[in-house]
């Protein structure tokens, strides 16, 4: 294992932990006086004993090791061994020594166990320690009445260690009183006076174990020894309930990790583990109701059961944010295997030489599947699927390839054997901390981070993909690797990572074009790109793009499609999709097309605006809010949602919370026009004058004729009866016949003149541009009540008018709920 850990590439995490070891490593070196494992940047990485990391980081320091990544790697396959070593050495302790052999093998030849101890320093060395727990423990209980204290010292050591890697190593102290009352409880000489002695004398044992345990994990982790209560119950919560969102591919679609289903860390465990551990598992089951086992025997095993089952159910009960296959959830499976290799052993221990015999020929086939996928695809064991789901082939599309970037580093040798000289290049990847450390000789490469499905806006001459939250479509139709690869790195003959020439430079001529508006020349550069590669779906969402500023709608569409076509996930392309749709006023086609950009990313500021947009003109005033107010919520500072906003308020006659709103823009817009204007008309409409010619007075002179302010004024000259003034002001405004607000206010204007039927002709063109303008409806029903009136009803509805305020004015009733109601942030 250690040699085989040697060239094995770095996985996802390890910079952070090698990051944070160093800021502990300050910690300790300082006693305590540098705090900077505190650094806000990695906020979570407190919360980690990672205790494999930081003996790692002391040894590489102290000892001036260069290639601290390889060492690193040594000590994590150690703990992969210890793990391995110690569930064969349970299931001996429990079944005999040939099940314990056996379970040797079926754990060394469980992929993603050996594939995991190359490089994961938290997983493997915590599943280490709690198997190491386990075994100990049930050795202090097998010989119970009679105290060993050698074993309950190891059990003090494995909960250290348990605790010093990761806060779940808590659970082990509950185990360790919860397992030992259960023998007593079960055992008839409990229930004698020297009994419960004894029990009482192993009680203060345990408790003692516990405190030892509890307090040596936390001496190589600063944030539990600044505060050992509350800082490590802290840890525990936050872990629980780690809050990240990771796609993941998982059944055939990409979800947020966050929104997998709670069977996803089952299934994953039922789809990566060999078959034989599954059979013999059946076989333990069907053997339990056979065999008659000792007292014992029988809570041993319901402790194994409860060891595997209990963590599952128990993130499955917190609704634990679980991605990356099954990696948080390794430290169960060791127990497992101890079951299945105690129900093959059943067999085994049969006279019958044919049934002895068969249950090893059985046990060889079963393991031929990943004995064969462990030898061929080194060091890439952890990318494993057992024949449930047709092994890799079968998976690929459907689950996670190379979720931990361990391909990375077959690319990167490989390009420096082949394609390397000494000019300088720029390579691209999808995880830069890991490629950088490949290239830490060769400085003339030049390493840049970037997304795959960004690819054409960013500048490099080679890229390293890892597969990794690849469209689906695009791995089964062949889309990926993308064209112009040159080296594929495969396991069973499907590429889980690729090396990548760039095709042409035009794709980021064009985006460089557009950047700086310079529309046609960024559309030649997109068509010459698009001749060498046509289906790359940046190129044709960037099209769209394009088409769209252009305003050409149905331009728009059509290479949005295209670039859907391609992918389907192609978020951009969606978002251009609802845009158009939105200026055609298709607001129903905008809606679905909003929803699909939802489901590929909730958080996504533009799809909750677009969505907000088609719903506030599809006449869905409250959705639309919410909308919009997710939409500020994503993106601070969201100037179009909170204007949106602020419209929906007004029209609505919620005049001080649009106010709200507009005073929420001008601490970062300090003098913007629209939001002056429209906070005038809220004062308006609030009777407060002076205020709204204040925030007239102080916009700039260049705007004193613009259109919004004109009516504003106008509005504010009829409140005063000032009716030339009001004149004055519409003749300015008297060739605009395309705004909707402008017409109510010649309406309200014709009817202070006793022109009834000519503000109803305005008011109607003002509907029929704006169907959904509340003050327009308003106003034209009232007028039209009233012309359908007798004199006496018309003159009753004006002294009405006088002491109600007109309807521009009317204040709601005390005890009247508001149409439209405010959802909290």
């Amino acid at each position: 294992m250690i040699i085989g850990s040697l060239s094995a590439g770095n996985s996802g995490d390890e910079h952070f932990n090698h990051d944070h070891a160093g800021y502990v490593y300050e910690y300790i070196k300082t006693m305590g006086q540098d705090s900077s494992y505190l650094n806000p940047n990695y906020p979570l990485q407190k919360y980690y004993g990672q205790s494999l990391d930081n003996v790692s980081y002391i040894i590489n320091n102290e000892l001036g090791i260069e290639d601290y990544y390889k060492s690193r790697h040594v000590l994590n396959a150690i703990s992969g061994w210890i793990l391995i070593l110690f569930t064969g050495l349970t299931a001996a302790l429990l079944f005999g020594w040939e099940a314990g052999f056996l379970a040797l093998l079926l754990m060394f030849f469980s992929p993603k166990i050996l594939g995991h101890s190359w490089n994961n320093p938290k997983d493997i060395p915590f599943a280490a320690t709690y198997t190491f727990s386990i075994y100990y423990l049930l050795s202090f209980i097998k010989f119970l009445p009679k105290i060993n204290y050698w074993k309950l010292a190891a059990v003090a050591l494995g909960i250290a260690a348990s605790i010093s890697i990761r806060i779940g190593g808590l659970i082990i102290i509950p185990y360790l009183f919860m397992f030992t009352g259960l023998y007593y409880f079960t055992s008839k000489n409990f229930y004698t006076k020297n009994g419960l002695t004894s029990a009482l004398r192993v009680v203060g044992l345990l408790a003692a174990v516990s405190f030892a345990g509890y307090f040596s994990g936390l001496l190589l982790w600063p944030y539990g020894l600044e505060d050992p209560i509350n800082h490590p119950l802290e840890a525990l919560k936050e872990m629980t309930n780690y809050d990240v969102g990771l796609n993941q591919l998982f059944n055939g679609e990409i979800t947020m990790s966050k929104n997998l289903p709670w069977t996803y860390g089952i299934e994953y465990i039922l789809i990566t583990s060999p078959v034989a551990v599954w059979a013999g598992l059946l076989i333990f089951t069907v053997t339990l109701a056979w065999y008659k086992f000792k007292r014992l025997d029988y809570l041993f095993y319901f402790f194994l059961i409860f060891a595997f089952v209990f963590p599952i159910a128990y993130t499955i009960y917190k609704n634990s944010n679980l991605y990356g296959g099954w990696r948080h959830l390794l430290w169960t499976y060791s127990p497992l295997v101890v079951l299945a290799a105690g129900g093959f052993d059943y067999f085994l221990k049969k006279d019958n030489k044919y049934i002895k015999y068969g249950t090893i020929v059985l046990i060889a086939i079963l393991l031929f599947h990943p004995v064969r996928h462990t030898f061929k695809n080194h060091p890439h064991q952890y990318v494993y699927y057992n024949q449930l789901v047709g092994g890799i082939k079968g998976a690929y599309g459907t689950f996670e390839m190379d979720y931990y970037y361990h391909s990375l580093r077959d690319g990167a040798e490989w390009l420096i054997e082949n394609e390397l000289g000494n000019d300088t290049i720029i390579v691209a990847t999808n995880h830069s901390r890991i490629s950088e450390y490949y290239f830490r000789n060769h400085p003339q490469v030049k390493v840049e981070y970037c997304r795959y499905y960004e690819k054409s806006k960013n500048e490099w001459d080679y890229a390293i993909w890892a597969n990794t939250h690849i469209t689906p479509k695009q791995l089964h139709e062949g889309y990926w690797p993308p064209k112009h690869t040159i080296h594929t790195m495969d396991v069973d003959g499907v590429p889980i990572g690729a090396v990548v020439r760039r095709i042409s430079g035009e794709d980021l001529k064009g985006f460089n074009a557009y950047k700086k508006n310079q529309l046609n020349e960024a559309k030649k550069h997109f068509k010459n790109f698009l001749k060498v590669y046509p289906e790359c779906e940046q190129v044709l969402e960037g099209y769209a793009n394009i088409m769209l500023r252009e305003r050409k709608p149905d331009s728009t569409l059509v290479y949005a499609d295209s670039s859907l076509y391609y992918n389907p996930r192609q978020l951009g392309a969606w978002m251009l999709k609802a845009s158009a749709y939105n200026t055609q006023k298709k607001y129903k086609d905008a809606l679905e097309a909003s929803n699909e950009m939802l489901k590929i990313k909730e958080e996504f500021a533009e799809a909750h605006y677009q969505k907000g947009f088609a719903l506030k003109n599809l006449n869905k005033p409250n959705d639309a809010l919410k909308e919009f107010q997710k939409a500020t919520g994503y993106k601070k500072e969201y100037y179009q949602a909170m204007m949106q906003m602020g419209d929906i308020l007004m029209n609505y006659k919620q005049y001080q919370k649009a106010l709200n709103i507009f005073d929420l823009i001008f601490k970062y817009k300090p003098d913007d026009f629209y939001a002056k204007t429209r906070s005038a008309k809220c004062h308006h409409l609030l009777k407060s004058n002076p205020k709204a010619e204040e925030l007239l007075k102080s916009l700039p002179q260049r705007n004193q004729n613009h259109l919004e302010v004109v009516m504003v004024k106008c509005r504010v000259a009829m409140s005063k009866n000032d009716m030339t003034g009001a004149g004055r002001y519409l003749q300015m405004a008297r060739n605009i016949n395309n705004n909707a607000d402008l017409f109510v206010v010649r309406a309200m204007y014709v009817e202070k003149q006793n022109k009834a039927d000519t503000a109803i002709q305005y008011l109607g063109k003002a509907i029929e541009l704006d169907p959904l303008n509340r003050e327009a409806q308003d106003m034209l029903k009232l007028l039209e009540e009233r012309s359908k009136s007798t004199p006496a009803q018309q003159k009753q509805t004006q002294q009405k008018q006088v002491q109600n305020q007109s309807i521009m004015f009317q204040k709601p009733k005390p005890k009247q709920t508001s149409p439209f109601k405010i959802p909290k942030k």
